[in-house]
């Protein structure tokens, strides 16, 4: 068990510094709503910039707990226990607080100053 929470850290790294990477490269990002893909939320300048480094911080939050597990830092939940206590998670979050709570401040921001906005492939080409 223990091998694969590193490996599950270490591909939720991986994933998430690549999607806030490729983010960072684009001049705007349409997140479509669940059940009307016409509209949805538009990520552009600041709303872009805030998610991207919200997600880059997440991916450095579960690289950092990757590393200090792999390195035996801070110990890891038992074996046999698949669902950690909430204590040990609290734990976590204490230790690293400034990487999770920064990220997810970002994140929130990111979709307070993102636009809700029509689907930009819908619209006809001029």
């Amino acid at each position: 068990m223990h091998n694969l929470r590193i490996t599950l850290n270490i591909a939720l790294t991986i994933t998430l510094l690549g999607g806030g990477v490729s983010l960072l490269g684009q001049d705007s990002f349409f997140l479509a709503e669940r059940w009307d893909p016409e509209i949805g939320t538009l990520f552009q300048g600041a709303a872009l910039y805030s998610l991207a480094t919200g997600l880059i911080l997440l991916g450095a939050f579960t690289g950092t707990v990757a590393y200090h597990w792999i390195n035996n830092i801070m110990p890891m939940p038992e074996r046999n226990i698949i669902k950690p206590h909430p204590a040990y998670k609290g734990a976590l979050l204490v230790k690293f607080w400034y990487l999770a709570l920064t990220a997810v401040v970002l994140i929130l921001l990111a979709f307070l100053l993102a636009d809700k906005a029509p689907n930009p492939s819908l619209l006809p080409a001029l």
